[in-house]
């Protein structure tokens, strides 16, 4: 008899385990299949001495930017911003504008940008973001 309520129990919570990663496999599956566009990109940021200008500091920014989803991304704008606190400036660069990117990886899309300021002493560093748009983005707040 107490074997029976052993092998009950368990067939229960073998079925209650199951129901939950077969409910989280479903969603998972669901909520990328929702998305269709995944932008991914690749980055190198340098920083240093201007080349022929005295005095001068060089931000460079080079990338490679191209969609992995299942659907192709519409009209893509790629911005980088420099944020300068040393001299109190932030810049926007629009690197890439109304680009289609094929799905799958199937098309990539590089860039290359520069960021030019007054040398500081002590060194200080530039703060680099890069922010990707494409029509039908949904923000998430």
């Amino acid at each position: 008899m107490e074997n029976k309520v052993k092998v009950k129990t368990l067939v229960i919570g073998v079925m209650i385990a199951a129901i939950i990663f077969g409910g989280v496999y479903i969603l998972i599956h669901v909520c990328q299949k929702e998305s269709g566009v995944n932008i991914a990109y690749h980055v190198v940021c340098t920083q240093g001495a201007a080349e022929n200008l005295t005095g001068m500091e060089s931000v460079k920014v080079r990338g490679t930017v191209y969609n992995t989803g299942d659907k192709e991304a519409k009209n893509v704008t790629v911005n980088v911003i420099f944020t300068d606190t040393a001299h109190n400036k932030v810049v926007r660069k629009t690197v890439i504008e109304g680009k289609d990117l094929l799905p799958k990886g199937a098309m990539r899309v590089e860039f290359d940008t520069e960021y030019l300021r007054e040398l500081t002493i002590p060194k200080t560093e530039v703060d680099v973001e890069i922010h990707v748009d494409w029509e039908g983005k949904e923000e998430i707040i």
